[in-house]
């Protein structure tokens, strides 16, 4: 005949299986944290080289410089932007396949 538990048993039990799940989801929250940080890295390393190719940046300095004189016109015009550079791709795209169905 299997062994009754007492709740101190239960207890001891429930408790010891609360730690596990707390120190599982700190583990979980680290990879997350992790992950995030080094998309972000990414991302940074990313714009930093597009900035760099595009305005022949020689120093952070120069890039400072050059972002903070940008920073006004690209808040006001942002969307126009990022518009602008969707309309001219889709003509591109357009007219390469005019120019195809006419060969």
């Amino acid at each position: 005949m299997p062994k009754k538990r007492t709740d101190e048993e239960i207890l001891q039990e429930l408790e010891e299986k609360i730690e596990k799940m707390k120190a599982k989801k700190q583990q979980v929250e680290a990879r997350k944290k992790e992950k995030e940080r080094k998309e972000r890295t990414r991302r940074l390393i990313q714009v930093g080289a597009i900035f760099e190719k595009y305005f022949e940046i020689q120093s952070e300095e120069e890039a400072e410089k050059i972002a903070k004189a940008l920073q006004a016109y690209v808040g006001k015009n942002k969307e126009k932007i990022l518009h602008h550079e969707i309309v001219v791709k889709e003509k591109k795209k357009a007219a390469t396949e005019v120019a195809a169905s006419e060969e």
